[in-house]
């Protein structure tokens, strides 16, 4: 953790995912993403009850974290606050959309999709679901409760104030010098100048539009829903056949 050198403070969907490949190409790897919280390190996924439930989480945070010299997207960075304690000379990137409405507009298709479901029912099983999917998913849920004020997912919260709410706090709390607001269309230079960097011959990465995102949770939901589902048939036949031997025998 003590090597985390860029604190990507930017919230999930401002490009992130192009980020992470970008910092990555840069040299600054590996890079922490969302991305790492469902394919990579799946063994630090408890720590998530942990840093929620504990005042003093720093030792989580940092255990989460470890072996990373960059952060972006949820969940770091909710935690940019506490990376610049812990990495003072890090440099801190908030990565920003055209404006807060289109910024809304991408969350409620992706992320927060739940913040469109007005039927209090269908919600409560959606978010059953969700849950059954990635149990992390929950207390990364409750953290962004804490952290933000308010419950993205819930359909009252107003997603492009959250998020002007969000950048303000940002840059009021991060000295000027260290802070680089930034717009994945502007390309490598501004990104590279703010890092040190030489400007790369390849193109920068674009990645994860909102139709790429549908398409990946679709296909995953698909196979976690069958795996439930199998999972529910054999609690189902085994429950049957213990009732069939109770019948005959009990």
């Amino acid at each position: 953790m003590a090597g985390l050198q860029v604190i990507g403070a930017g919230l999930g969907r401002t490009g992130t995912l192009s980020m992470k490949l970008a910092l990555e190409e840069l040299g600054f790897n590996p890079c922490h993403h969302m991305a790492e919280v469902m394919l990579v390190h799946t063994d630090r996924n408890h720590l998530f009850k942990k840093i929620y439930q504990e005042e003093d989480n720093i030792d989580a945070i940092k255990e989460l974290f470890g072996g990373y010299v960059a952060a972006v997207d949820y969940p770091g960075c909710m935690f940019y606050e506490e990376f610049m304690k812990i990495n003072p000379d890090a440099k801190v990137i908030l990565t920003v959309r055209d404006s807060p409405e289109a910024w809304a507009k991408s969350a409620r298709e992706t992320i927060f999709m739940l913040n469109t479901v007005q039927s209090w029912l269908k919600r409560k099983v959606m978010i059953f679901v969700q849950v059954a999917l990635n149990p992390r998913v929950y207390w990364i849920q409750q953290m962004m409760v804490k952290v933000h004020g308010v419950a993205p997912s819930e359909p009252k919260t107003d997603l492009a104030q959250m998020y002007t709410d969000w950048n303000k706090r940002v840059i009021e709390t991060v000295a000027a010098e260290k802070l680089l607001i930034f717009n994945v269309k502007e390309g490598w230079k501004p990104l590279c100048d703010f890092l040190g960097v030489p400007v790369p011959d390849t193109p920068f990465p674009r990645v994860n539009s909102t139709a790429n995102f549908k398409e990946m949770m679709s296909a995953r939901v698909k196979k976690k829903m069958g795996v439930l589902l199998l999972k529910f048939v054999l609690v189902v036949s085994i429950g049957a056949g213990a009732a069939v031997l109770l019948t005959h025998f009990g």
